[in-house]
C-alpha cells in the first residue's frame, strides 16, 4: 500500500448513503479517512459484505490509480467492491448475488 495522503476528502453524498444504509439495517463503517488503497466503505449485510468506493453523482468513471487497484486486488481473492454514486447501487449489489 502506498503512503497515506494527507488530505482525505469525503465525497458529499457518503454521509446520507451510509445513513440511509444504516437505517437498512446495515452495518458501515467508514474507512474513508484511511486513504491509500483502502476504499470509503465496509457494508455488512445478510451475511455477506462489500467494499464500498462511493463518488459523487457522474464521476463513477473517476477512479484514482489506488482505488482502481484496490479494486482489482480485492476481485483478485473474490471479495466484491464496487462504485456507488447512490444507496440504490449499494443495494443493487446485493441483488446480484441473491
Amino acid at each position: 500500500m502506498t503512503g497515506r495522503p494527507r488530505h482525505t476528502r469525503k465525497d458529499k453524498n457518503q454521509l446520507s448513503m451510509a445513513t440511509i444504509l444504516r437505517s437498512l439495517g446495515m452495518v458501515i463503517w467508514d474507512t474513508a479517512n484511511l486513504g491509500g488503497e483502502v476504499l470509503d466503505l465496509v457494508v455488512h449485510w445478510r451475511g455477506q459484505t462489500r467494499v464500498v468506493e462511493v463518488k459523487r453523482p457522474g464521476h463513477r468513471h473517476m477512479l484514482t490509480p489506488n482505488e482502481r487497484a484496490s479494486i482489482d486486488a480485492l476481485a483478485f481473492v473474490g471479495v466484491t467492491a464496487i462504485v456507488a454514486e447512490t444507496f440504490q447501487d449499494v443495494l443493487d449489489a446485493w441483488k446480484e448475488k441473491l
